[in-house]
């Protein structure tokens, strides 16, 4: 479940930069050359350091990216992310054909409300998301669902019929 090594270019050009990227991930290694670069290529993304909101998402994750670049920020959060999603998505065993519920919390008049929806998988993407049948792109990703087991709903189940004997 660990994310991709840097790649071989990348460690040639970070050791030609100067730039330890030995514990990072690919998409990690390639913020920072970025960012180390940014000036040069005058990229206006490479010069901002992480937002107080990026670093408030990432300590709610239980990651520390104060001092790094918005751009390392962002790429170490989406690292998080992924290993959260490929966790759930194996925990859950969801295949397309699956019943999913999707819980969504909102506030309204001063109180949290919940809206469920219950949706069947059509298919999940590469990038682990969950795309619903009949959702034109309507989707989820797998620590936003619970898997629905047990009887299907009335909806689309057979009739019951009484037997006769």
């Amino acid at each position: 479940m660990e994310s991709e090594k840097p790649t071989p270019f990348q460690k040639q050009i970070a050791a030609a930069l100067g730039i330890d990227i030995s514990h990072d991930t690919k998409g990690v290694a390639a913020a920072r050359i970025h960012t180390f670069v940014g000036p040069a290529i005058h990229s206006k993304a490479a010069q901002y350091t992480a937002t107080e909101r990026q670093i408030d998402f990432a300590r709610s994750l239980g990651l520390e990216v104060m001092g790094d670049s918005s751009l390392v920020a962002s790429a170490k959060i989406a690292d998080e992310l992924n290993i959260r999603n490929k966790a759930a998505l194996e925990k859950l065993q969801l295949q397309p054909g699956d019943r999913v519920r999707v819980r969504h919390q909102f506030e309204f008049d001063g109180e949290t409300r919940e809206w469920v929806q219950e949706s069947v998988i059509c298919s999940i993407q590469p990038n682990c998301r969950i795309m619903f049948k009949g959702g034109n792109g309507r989707g989820a990703w797998p620590t936003q669902v619970e898997k629905i087991v047990g009887l299907p709903d009335m909806m689309t189940a057979p009739p019951i019929l009484p037997q006769q004997g």
